[in-house]
């Protein structure tokens, strides 16, 4: 029988031995040093997150103090006595009953008639062949490297000869063709196999078919991304309606919220100033805490890159693959 020290020198090689240490070793300075950047990692993280948070609450914070407390330096984000009334002053002093209404209808006017354009358009680019489709794909895209706010003034010019200033088609005609939403919404519908849309067409599906029931259903994350960010833009919208709009029945609460700072009567309130603006944030805030998990699917996507799809949306896809092999099938055997 073998002894202990027979036996591990007759299993292992001191070179061996060596060899399994300094491994080890590696082993063991890598893995500390995974902790240690996961550590600096969740820091930088949440510093930045701070660095976006904080001026939000900084807000709210000037938001429920009294005008007093507002002009004292310093400020401290920390409120003894939150006047809650400045919510009520800012509401009636800007009018947001009246000028909700308007942000409301411009808001849903814009997302309802988008989507009737950019869809299709979408479609088009992506599954569609057409004559001139690269050319005026590339005249769309380079249109995106002008300033927006370079076209105000022609385009000002354009809607006074035509009376087309305080309308509310003057107001939402440029959105209705907008090349982020054609650009996002294409990506995603490439992604989707062409062997679904080829197995409609054998079904003999019209493209208005193939759009509401396959593509559509796929595209859904996109679809609430797009909403979001679209949602955002045109609810913050500002010198667009200022410079399309004289008339104040057609301007919204980002006009509204100028209002509150009257610079002829004095010094502006500012506690004023900040409620007025959490009660225009306030929206955005919740649609996005709504449709967070959405984002991330539409943003991240699966491993692959591609859009990430539910059961049943893998169901239909499986179901409509087995239909071409056996309308293929069917035809190899009829020939």
């Amino acid at each position: 029988m073998l002894d202990n020290e027979t036996f591990f020198t007759d299993a292992y090689t001191p070179k061996e031995i060596v060899y399994d240490e300094k491994f080890l070793k590696k082993k063991a300075i890598k893995k500390r040093l995974m902790y240690v950047l996961k550590i600096l990692n969740a820091i930088v993280l949440i510093g930045i997150g701070l660095l976006f948070v904080y001026p939000f609450v900084w807000m709210f914070a000037m938001s429920l103090r009294s005008y007093e407390d507002v002009i004292t330096f310093p400020t401290s984000i920390i409120v003894n006595n939150p006047q809650w009334s400045n919510y009520v002053e800012a509401w009636t002093q800007a009018r947001f009953s009246y000028y909700l209404g308007n942000s409301l209808t411009y808001t849903f006017l814009v997302l309802g008639l988008q989507y009737f354009t950019i869809i299709p358009i979408s479609y088009a680019y992506a599954k569609m062949k057409f004559h001139g489709k690269n050319k005026l794909w590339t005249i769309q895209t380079l249109g995106m490297m002008l300033p927006a706010e370079a076209t105000f003034i022609p385009i000002y010019f354009i809607y006074c000869k035509i009376n087309l200033v305080d309308t509310w088609i003057g107001l939402i005609l440029p959105s209705l063709f907008a090349m982020f939403g054609i650009m996002m919404f294409t990506s995603a519908i490439k992604q989707i196999p062409n062997e679904i849309i080829e197995s409609a067409k054998m079904d003999k599906a019209k493209n208005r078919t193939i759009l509401f029931k396959i593509v559509l259903p796929a595209i859904v994350p996109v679809l609430i991304t797009h909403l979001l960010v679209t949602f955002i833009s045109t609810w913050n919208e500002y010198y667009w309606i200022l410079v399309m709009t004289n008339k104040e029945t057609l301007r919204t609460l980002p006009i509204a919220l100028r209002g509150l700072i009257n610079v002829d009567a004095g010094e502006p309130e500012w506690q004023i100033v900040m409620a007025g603006n959490i009660i225009q944030v306030a929206p955005i805030l919740i649609l996005y805490i709504l449709a967070n998990q959405q984002v991330k699917n539409a943003m991240l996507g699966s491993r692959g890159g591609k859009i990430k799809t539910s059961n049943n949306q893998k169901n239909l896809f499986n179901q409509i693959k087995n239909k071409i092999i056996n309308k293929k099938t069917e035809r190899g055997i009829t020939k």
